[in-house]
């Protein structure tokens, strides 16, 4: 038990769970202190505002910005603009603040070169670890706790920012962080701190790379936890803070507890919440977003952690799916369904970041003054991960005819957030939010007028329908041509693999027929999600993570199966690998009218529903809520969970080396191959 303002101590956990989850009585609730030990081009604006590459750029990471400091000033006129710049960064007024505005803690982000000299040939100043004490001192005056936080480590943990060095792509390597040399560094620390009462954490590194190997990065881990308590620091008083980062944490902590077992205490895993970072944030609408800070709170109830860093900042996608909202309202949802779920946190959180730009999304003073991070949280409605979420109509309400007609104008979002844009023949997703010149419409292609003319599902079509086919609603199944607001239609460029934008004279039916598939068979409508087929190549229109270009492509793996699990992991092929079609209870009926023969000897067509039996028996099915491929038993395999429908190019029976594409009847998703994963996805 610590005495103090802080009341600090152990509490135990219900979870049987092998790793203990011990929390602080007082949860850590504060800020980082970021860009003051550290130079980071957000925090320490006003530096990186005042000078810029030899090219004419910003300069985004400390080492590049000392470089062109000493390249134009001198090393000695450098050093004291570093200085300067630590002196008035950061003052005792920030930590009296910090604690009228009720929170308890800080944490300290410093680069390793502020505890010890730099390294030869590297641009840093330092050593300076009299600004880590006098932090250390207002914080004790103020009665304030500190997790100090070694954010830069030798060498670095990755080729990041944070890290004190952005390195160009290729140029670092996970070998390159000097592990023995980061162990002195947090000795040092812990050494100087181990009797400061306020000094209740320490984190060993920041974000590291997940290029280096778990194994490596856990026994560095577990090295630096005895790095720390031989120093001095007791269990009893301070917290050890390993970081997760781009890593799923439950494959971190279980490697964690086979190689240590039981053997720390009064540890905790730093896990950074950050919703606008990489493609996935970037695609997730507001109600999506809602639902990640849920699960967020499911993560933080299981395992010892700390919100290391979070913020208001959103991806691109949100701000075209909330609504009327406006944006004060958003953050203000947000900032207060963040703070209600880090509440779960057994060591608390750390907003990033103290002072920022004029920006409410990274500066607490800003966000707090706008009354963003207070409130009662938004209650979400229960959802079960099957058809859409309730929340989406909650927060985007549908417009009062949702369903999509042709040659009504739409917009067209990607899985990253932008929206399909067309720039002469070139088509592209470059932008988030929506203007005319971005519209597309449906229009139908020759055999969908005569469907429509002979009405759906063999009833005559009403006086209503009987209007123009421009005026019917968009179906799963529909071939249709896509035209853009100039006029001209998009299209599959078969031997580049783009998509296109052809002029109406030159967009033939061949060229920009696309065949519509959707998740369910209802009508398309509002938020709907789609899957656009060449119907001449059977190539999909595809969005890229790292080119701003529509694509048309495709991919092909062997599929295996082991256990429950559907994989495609080997490029050879076994008679474990076998798969067979199997038709399904409304396939038989229709072979049986047809062709002659048991229906096991009929040619599977494109459109037969069918069932996929593996060599073990069991059936392969789609796990609507995990998006995984999975192999039921035959006791488990419902119809509802085991049907899919073939899509094939061209029209004619499934052949050796075909191209298929497998469509899970009740729920509309494809099974798919991931480059980076092994597991088959729906």
């Amino acid at each position: 038990v610590r005495s103090g303002s802080a009341g600090f101590h152990f509490l135990p956990n219900s979870f049987a769970m092998v790793l203990r989850r011990e929390a602080l009585a007082v949860p850590w609730k504060g800020v980082n202190l970021g860009g003051w030990l550290l130079l980071e081009n957000g925090p320490s604006y006003p530096l990186f505002e005042d000078h810029l590459s030899e090219e004419g750029e910003p300069i985004k990471c400390e080492w590049d910005l000392l470089k062109v400091m000493q390249a134009k000033f001198g090393k000695k006129e450098t050093a004291a603009i570093i200085h300067r710049h630590r002196e008035t960064h950061i003052t005792k007024a920030d930590f009296q603040r910090i604690k009228e505005l009720d929170m308890n803690a800080v944490r300290l982000p410093f680069g390793y070169w502020v505890v010890m000299a730099p390294s030869t040939n590297e641009p840093y100043v330092g050593p300076a670890i009299d600004y880590i004490d006098r932090a250390v001192d207002w914080a004790e005056e103020c009665g304030l706790q500190v997790v100090l936080d070694l954010h830069g480590c030798p060498g670095g943990e990755s080729g990041e920012i944070p890290t004190g060095r952005l390195c160009p792509e290729g140029q670092w390597n996970w070998r390159q962080w000097r592990f023995k040399k980061s162990l002195e560094t947090l000795d040092l620390v812990a050494r100087r701190y181990k009797s400061r009462r306020c000094v209740t954490g320490i984190a060993v590194c920041n974000e590291p790379s997940n290029t280096v190997p778990l194994q490596t990065l856990c026994r560095y881990y577990d090295q630096a936890v005895d790095t720390i308590r031989h120093a001095g620091m007791k269990v009893s008083d301070v917290t050890v803070v390993l970081q997760i980062f781009q890593r799923d944490e439950n494959e971190v902590i279980q490697k964690w507890e086979r190689m240590t077992g039981d053997r720390h205490r009064n540890i905790c895993f730093d896990v950074h919440c950050y919703h606008c970072m990489e493609n996935v944030f970037h695609g997730k609408t507001m109600a999506s977003q809602m639902r990640a800070v849920e699960d967020n709170a499911e993560m933080l109830r299981k395992y010892p952690m700390v919100v290391g860093e979070w913020s208001l900042a959103l991806g691109c996608g949100t701000w075209s799916t909330c609504g009327a909202m406006t944006e004060q309202e958003v953050y203000k949802i947000f900032g207060a369904a963040q703070v209600k779920a880090y509440e779960e946190a057994s060591h608390g959180r750390f907003f990033w970041n103290w002072t920022e730009a004029s920006d409410a999304e990274w500066n607490y003073q800003i966000a707090q003054k706008q009354g963003l991070l207070s409130g009662p949280a938004l209650p979400l409605p229960n959802w079960d991960g099957v058809g859409e979420d309730p929340l989406e109509e909650i927060l985007h309400p549908s417009p009062p005819d949702a369903y999509i007609r042709y040659a009504e104008p739409v917009y067209l979002r990607v899985f990253h957030g932008r929206y399909v844009d067309v720039d002469g023949s070139q088509v592209a997703a470059r932008w988030s939010d929506k203007d005319k010149w971005q519209e597309v419409s449906f229009w139908p292609s020759a055999n969908t007028l005569s469907k429509l003319a002979a009405g759906r599902e063999g009833c005559p079509l009403t006086k209503r329908e009987q209007g123009a086919a421009n005026e019917q609603e968009v179906q799963p199944g529909d071939v249709v041509r896509l035209r853009v607001r100039g006029g001209r239609f998009l299209a599959a460029d078969g031997q580049k693999g783009t998509a296109v934008a052809l002029p109406p004279r030159a967009a033939t039916a061949t060229a920009t027929e696309f065949i519509v598939h959707a998740r369910g068979a209802m009508a398309l409508k509002h938020r709907g999600i789609i899957f656009l087929e060449h119907r001449a190549t059977g190539q999909m229109l595809d969005a890229d993570e790292e080119d701003e270009a529509i694509s048309a492509r495709w991919s092909h793996k062997d599929v295996d199966v082991d256990g429950s699990q559907v994989a495609a992991r080997w490029p050879d092929k076994g008679k474990w690998q076998e798969v067979s079609f199997w038709p399904s209870a409304n396939s038989p009926t229709k072979h049986s009218a047809g062709r002659e023969g048991a229906a096991k000897e009929e040619e599977v067509q494109p459109g037969d529903v069918v069932r996929l039996r593996a060599r073990c028996g069991r059936f392969l099915a789609a796990d609507g809520q995990k998006g995984t491929a999975v192999a039921l038993p035959a006791r488990a395999a419902t119809a509802a969970a085991t049907e899919f429908i073939v899509h094939a190019h061209g029209a004619t029976p499934l052949k050796h080396r075909g191209i298929i594409f497998l469509e899970h009847r009740a729920t509309g998703q494809m099974l798919d191959a991931d480059e980076e994963d092994e597991a088959i996805s729906a």
